[in-house]
């Protein structure tokens, strides 16, 4: 095998990005876009000692799977990468997708619960961050080749929030009546970098537009749109002028228009949502994952819970509703003070929220209370080896685990686990049908 060679593939699995997986005398080649059980004629792209990459050529026996009504720019855009996927395929692949890499990476071999479906597997994100960029006078908007900042102009978003194109249409053409200047990554000169919307349940609307400075044209384009869409109830400017590939500016929101947040109910609770707040994407299995967790804590109105990584308190004050108290610990100061907003709009009263490390916290909650359950939401690079040092130490008899990464997750349940707890039960959610990325919460129990 060379590269630049065609040959013919079975495809025999998946790898964890959802590429298909072939074998050429034991020598693994992925490639995108095929699916389980195909046979393809593939062109070797890429090859090292490892494995190598291939694209279709030509699919010569092709699975009942495969899914002809996909999105017209998904051949370049980076945003999605199992659309080739029916959806029951979609959920077979990331249920599949779990229990390998729990198995890889923590040697653990379990029966990974099916995935949790997507109500609405289309339409579904409540935020988006959408770049700009000018050519030959003409503004154009999209999302990035994967793996790349290569812009892909689109004129369509099948997952984003049904609104939100219109109001970017209308941007565009507005900049470009009145002349304005787009961010170049290269030269880092230009005014308008992205445009961030996001959505409540309600389909109320925040703007966000990220620029390098401040200028009244913006600010006059701006009005205008807020008057024109009904639905956009809050608008901001993000000033970020550093040359940097990071979006968002953590200072640099100004407020212009309408209220200051918009907000979003979650099974009956209201939530504040300012520009810079953490929600999940998908406000309908955000509900379900919140209800699963509560149905494993099993709570009773004598319980003291401690919700690690907390941010905005979304899932510490729906634990709030049937405990006797719970903790809530989180490292950013402002998704603090954003949770005890939200504790004092929805009249909770036995909740505490605490700023800093939950590895350090923790410990001092020790000598407080007598915890009987604690949940971990950590980003994506899973917890810290001194925090579940601390659970562990401190005999926590449940734990609900809810990551949004595998990888992680397998590795740390693997920890728990060769320290006395027992794994008993693994459910993967689809919050971002289209993509490979899942949801998955863990319960485990100390064994003694």
């Amino acid at each position: 095998m060379k590269l630049g060679d065609t040959l013919t593939l079975s495809i025999i699995d998946y790898d964890h990005e959802g590429r298909g997986v072939a074998k050429v005398d034991g020598f693994p080649v992925f490639v995108c876009n095929a699916l389980k059980g195909e046979v393809i004629k593939g062109k070797i792209e890429y090859i090292n000692k490892s494995y190598a990459q291939a694209s279709i050529v030509k699919i010569i026996k092709e699975s009942p799977a495969r899914c002809h009504k996909v999105c017209k720019y998904y051949e370049l855009c980076g945003g999605c990468n199992i659309f080739h996927m029916d959806y029951e395929e979609q959920l077979r692949f990331k249920r599949d997708m779990v229990k390998t890499t729990l198995k890889r990476i923590g040697s653990i071999d379990f029966d990974v619960n099916p995935v949790v479906r997507n109500p609405h597997p289309l339409n579904y994100r409540n935020k988006i961050i959408v770049p700009f960029k000018e050519e030959n006078g003409c503004v154009l908007s999209g999302f990035f080749e994967a793996k790349s900042h290569k812009l892909v102009p689109q004129d369509e978003c099948l997952i984003e929030n049904e609104q939100a194109r219109a109001i970017i249409e209308d941007l565009k053409k507005e900049f470009e009546e009145r002349n304005v200047s787009i961010y170049d990554e290269q030269t880092h000169k230009g005014l308008v970098r992205n445009v961030m919307l996001r959505a409540n349940k309600d389909n109320e609307l925040m703007l966000v537009l990220i620029v390098t400075k401040e200028n009244i044209t913006l600010n006059i384009i701006l009005n205008k749109i807020f008057d024109l869409h009904k639905n956009i109830k809050s608008v901001y400017l993000n000033i970020n002028n550093k040359p940097t590939n990071v979006i968002l500016s953590p200072d640099g929101f100004k407020h212009l228009y309408g209220d200051k947040y918009i907000v979003e109910d979650i099974n009956g609770l209201k939530f504040k949502v300012h520009p810079n707040s953490f929600l999940q994407v998908n406000h309908d299995q955000a509900e379900a994952m919140y209800n699963h967790v509560l149905s494993l804590l099993g709570l009773a109105n004598d319980q003291i819970v401690i919700d690690a990584y907390c941010g905005i308190g979304s899932i510490t004050l729906n634990i709030a509703k049937n405990a006797k108290h719970v903790y809530g610990i989180e490292v950013v100061p402002q998704a603090i003070t954003n949770a005890k907003e939200n504790m004092e709009l929805n009249n909770i009263n036995n909740a505490t929220f605490i700023c800093g490390k939950c590895e350090e916290e923790i410990e001092k909650l020790v000598k407080v209370d007598n915890v009987d359950a604690i949940v971990f939401d950590p980003p994506r690079k899973g917890c810290d080896k001194h925090f579940l040092d601390t659970v562990i130490k401190m005999k926590i008899k449940k734990i609900v685990y809810v990551s949004c990464l595998p990888q992680t997750l397998a590795r740390d349940l693997r920890y728990l686990i060769d320290n006395g707890y027992i794994l008993k039960s693994v459910t993967p959610f689809d919050l971002f049908s289209q993509s490979a990325h899942c949801e998955v919460i863990a319960e485990l129990e100390f064994g003694e």
